[in-house]
């Protein structure tokens, strides 16, 4: 759920606010924070290797 988490408060769009492919960009509605799709989800990827070092 890489592009799904919010890279900053860790909420995850489920069900009717789950990103489709076609959502390029995105707002948090939990903590406001604006997201393009694949910046947001190379944050969490890094957070996660960095989590594992």
């Amino acid at each position: 759920n890489t592009t799904q988490t919010c890279s900053h408060c860790g909420h995850v769009m489920t069900g009717k606010n789950k990103l489709t492919l076609a959502d390029r960009k995105w707002m948090c509605p939990s903590c406001g924070a604006f997201h393009v799709r694949d910046h947001n989800a190379a944050q969490n990827i890094l957070a996660k290797g960095l989590a594992t070092l």
